[in-house]
This record gives structure tokens, C-alpha cells and sequence, in this order.
């Protein structure tokens, strides 16, 4: 059986796969884990293939539908989406997954984990002079939600906020523009541009390995900066 768990409450997501899996383990299944964003077809056709002669295995494959799209990426979908075999296979993806990386897969249980509420009210609480709000609602999101999607929200957020200023929106429903307009009004272009380099700045030393902090630790010091 194919299992799909994917979504920007990834927290949710991640407890749903740990779940799944430690009931297989619970049945006498192996657990392989997979790296999608890497995986070539040849190695996964080789694990689907491969039985043991002592117990089931179930595969997990972690970030493969949100990978950049590639001849790799589409021949890896094709192996899970038409495998026939008696593995259950847990695809699990740090974000929402788009419709056209699933119509594939007919028969597979999908599960789409919903960002927590506590997402919006912490996007909607960055404005100046707000930063108690802001690191309580940031506190509490990343119990739930991986801190590099806190992250890539809040980077968007800002990037939003900065089309606003120049004029433009995004092509949301009304009452959502009208939200990002009020919130915008409270910021100045430069500091606003000034918050973007701070975010990008941040992403590249941490991707680099220039910094050891995490995301959070990261946003904590930001936030105080920025939202004193």
C-alpha cells in the first residue's frame, strides 16, 4: 500500500508517518528510509525489488514529490506509483504537495496536514513593535511545524508585504490583499528591504555551514531586532 503524508503542518505529518511506521514495526517490518530529493531510479528499483527472506520491509521516502522536477524525479514517481509488490511504501514531504505530482497516485491513502493556526496569527503579528507577540506565537509554532518552513513563510510574508509597498499584490481574495495592506502601512520600504537581506543572509549561512544556530535561534534574534 502507497501512503502519502505531505502539507505545511509538517509537524502533524511527521507524528502521522512516525505512527504508521512504528505499527509496521510492531508487525515484524524492517524500515528502509529513503532520501527523494537524491534518490536515482536504479537504487530505488533495486529496493522495491529486493524481498528478505526473514520479514517485509516498508519504505519510507522522504521529500520526492516536492523535489525540482527532473527525468530522475518523474521515473522515481512512475516505480512507486505502479509498484504491485507487498511493501507498504510511506511517501512524506515537508510541504504541501501540488495536484499534479499526486493525480498518479489512484489508490494511495493521501494525508495533507493543514498549517497550525498559530502559522497565520505569527505572519500576521510581524509589524513593529510587536516583538513579545511575535517570539510567543514563533515559540509556540515550531513545537508543531519544522523551523525552516516558520522560515520560508515568514521570508514570503515579507516578500509580499514589499509588493504591496511597490504598488502590487499578489492574486489573493480581497479580504486577504486588504490584510496585507494594512499590515504593510506599518512598515517603510527600506526597512522592510532591509528585513528580506536579513532573511537571505540568515538561509545562506546556514545552508553554507557558516552558522550553527538553528532557524529559530536565528528568527529569535532577528525578530527582536527588527520588532523592537
Amino acid at each position: 500500500m502507497i501512503y502519502i503524508f505531505h502539507g505545511d503542518g509538517s509537524g502533524t505529518s511527521r507524528k502521522l508517518l512516525a505512527d504508521a511506521v512504528a505499527k509496521d514495526k510492531s508487525n515484524g517490518h524492517e524500515i528502509r528510509t529513503l532520501e527523494g530529493d537524491k534518490l536515482a531510479p536504479r537504487d530505488l528499483e533495486s529496493v522495491l525489488s529486493t524481498a528478505s527472506l526473514f520479514s517485509i520491509e516498508s519504505i519510507v521516502i522522504e521529500n520526492l514529490l516536492s523535489r525540482l522536477r527532473s527525468k530522475d524525479k518523474d521515473a522515481c514517481i512512475d516505480l512507486v506509483s505502479t509498484y504491485k509488490g507487498d511493501k507498504n511504501i510511506y511517501l512524506w514531504d515537508k510541504k504541501e504537495v501540488t495536484p499534479a505530482n499526486l493525480k498518479k497516485f489512484t489508490t494511495a491513502k493521501i494525508s495533507n496536514s493543514k498549517a497550525p493556526t498559530e502559522m497565520f496569527s505569527f505572519l500576521e503579528s510581524i509589524e513593529p513593535g510587536n516583538v513579545k507577540n511575535s517570539l510567543t506565537l514563533l515559540h509556540k509554532l515550531v513545537l508543531e511545524t519544522e523551523d525552516i518552513i516558520v522560515f520560508t513563510m515568514l521570508a514570503r510574508q515579507i516578500a509580499y508585504l514589499i509588493m504591496m509597498k511597490s504598488g502590487s499584490s499578489p492574486k489573493f481574495s480581497p479580504w486577504q490583499v486588504g490584510k496585507l495592506r494594512a499590515q504593510a502601512v506599518l512598515w517603510t520600504g527600506p526597512q522592510l528591504e532591509i528585513f528580506i537581506k536579513e532573511l537571505t543572509r540568515i538561509d545562506l549561512s546556514i545552508k553554507t555551514g557558516m552558522s550553527k544556530l538553528s532557524y529559530t535561534d536565528h528568527l529569535d534574534l532577528l525578530l527582536s531586532d527588527l520588532l523592537r
